[in-house]
């Protein structure tokens, strides 16, 4: 469905979100927080939270959330630009639920948030998945629809040791062309500061400068050698092309 792979790309460029709990506290009403989040083995969005946050405990009493995407970008510029109600935006409902391979979440969340490594060991914090239950998707003003977690979630093609090894690879012997990616792609690096922080069959997640951005393959890659191949072709594709 067109309108999945649209949502899809939604949750996959955007990397913190507004996080609606159920309140302990003052029953009945909702209770938003912003969170980071990046996407797991499985496709679906990894938070790590605190034990003491408010958020949590309203999840231990009752799992029930929702995550609400937006592109902030999106909203400033021209006066179209500017329209909130014009911004594609997507909420997740979903049921939360503590990650029992800790090692595996970690590995996948520090890479994308290397601010927040060792959080689950040295404090108080645990690793939830969210599992979507239904989506909402909202293309602009008037355009909006009910999408199954099967149209928009997509698991990764790669096992995690193999994720593993593409990501450290380009990082330790490529940095020339993850700086060429982020050229081909006119994403900002006035540092030349960028390695890969994670990839998948669509496409993979540079930090630049401390920012997550999302580059989109110009094809979909199903295992590791067609993952190889498309990271050398746009590694030799001329800026002008």
């Amino acid at each position: 469905m067109e309108a999945g792979k649209r949502a899809r790309s939604v949750l996959q460029s955007l990397f913190s979100g507004v996080l609606s709990t159920h309140s302990k506290k003052y029953a009945g009403y909702p209770f938003g927080s912003v969170v980071p989040f990046c996407l797991d083995q499985s496709g679906q969005p990894l938070i790590l939270i605190s034990r003491l946050a408010q958020h949590t405990q309203n999840i231990a009493d009752n799992p029930k959330v929702s995550l609400t995407l937006l592109d902030t970008e999106a909203t400033q510029g021209d006066s179209q630009q500017g329209d909130v109600q014009q911004v594609e935006r997507l909420t997740l409902i979903a049921d939360a639920k503590r990650v029992d391979d800790v090692a595996a979440a970690a590995q996948r969340y520090y890479r994308c948030f290397p601010q927040a490594r060792g959080y689950h060991d040295e404090l108080d914090f645990d690793f939830y998945r969210l599992n979507p239950v239904q989506l909402r998707f909202i293309e602009g003003f008037g355009q909006a629809r009910w999408l199954s977690p099967g149209d928009v979630v997509q698991p990764s093609p790669f096992s995690a040791e193999q994720w593993l090894r593409i990501v450290d690879h380009m990082n330790e012997d490529h940095g020339d062309a993850i700086q060429h990616y982020c050229a081909l792609r006119q994403i900002p690096n006035p540092g030349n500061d960028a390695i890969m922080a994670g990839i998948d069959g669509e496409g993979m997640t540079l930090l630049v400068n401390n920012r997550l951005r999302r580059v989109d393959f110009d094809r979909i890659v199903t295992t590791s050698e067609e993952a190889r191949a498309i990271l050398v072709e746009m590694a030799r594709t001329p800026l002008n092309a």
